[in-house]
C-alpha cells in the first residue's frame, strides 16, 4: 500500500490519440504537481460530475501549479465521447488492464459483486509533486465520497505552505 511520501508509481498508458504517455517520463518534463483523477467510466453520473466541477475550477488548479490527469478503466472511445460532451481540456486516459490502477492500489472490483456496468476500477485521487513523491491520496471503495474541488483546493494549497523540500 501507497503511503504519502512514497515515490509515485510510474505508468504507461495512451492518450485520447492513442501515443504512449509514461508518467514519470512526463514528470521530468512537466514540474508541476499533478492531480490523478481515477474515476469508474463514463457511464457514471458521478464520475461526470465530478469531472466538470474540475473543468469548471481549471483555473485554481493552474494558479496553484497543479495538472489534472483523469483515468479510467473504461474504454478509449467512451471516455472520448465523454471528454467532448463535457468540453474537459485535461488529459483523459483509458486504462482498461489497469496499468496506473493497480500499482496506485484503486480498488477493483469484478462484474460478481454489483449490477453497476460490470468490472470497473473505483474513484481515487492522488497528488504527487515534480519530485516524484506521493503527497495526498483518497481512495474509495464506492462513488460517493469524493472531495470537492473546493476541498481540493484547500488541501493542496496547505500542503504546498507545509511541504518540506
Amino acid at each position: 500500500m501507497l503511503k504519502t511520501g512514497d515515490q509515485a508509481p510510474d505508468f504507461m498508458l495512451y492518450s485520447e490519440t492513442g501515443d504512449p504517455f509514461s508518467f514519470h517520463q512526463h514528470l521530468e518534463k512537466d514540474d508541476r504537481f499533478h492531480l490523478l483523477v481515477f474515476f469508474r467510466g463514463e457511464w457514471c453520473p458521478v464520475c461526470n460530475d465530478q469531472l466538470k466541477e474540475l473543468e469548471q475550477n481549471l483555473d485554481t488548479f493552474k494558479e496553484l501549479n497543479v495538472h489534472i490527469l483523469a483515468i479510467s478503466t473504461d474504454e478509449r472511445e467512451n471516455l472520448n465521447k465523454m471528454k467532448e460532451t463535457h468540453a474537459l481540456s485535461f488529459p483523459v486516459f483509458s486504462d482498461p488492464e489497469r496499468n496506473a490502477a493497480e500499482p496506485y492500489g484503486v480498488h477493483y472490483h469484478n462484474d460478481d459483486l454489483y449490477e453497476d456496468h460490470g468490472a470497473h476500477g473505483e474513484p481515487a485521487i492522488f497528488l504527487v509533486d515534480n519530485k516524484k513523491r506521493l503527497l495526498y491520496s483518497d481512495v474509495q471503495t464506492g462513488p460517493f465520497g469524493r472531495p470537492s474541488a473546493e476541498d481540493l483546493r484547500k488541501t493542496i494549497k496547505y500542503i504546498k505552505k507545509t511541504l518540506k523540500e
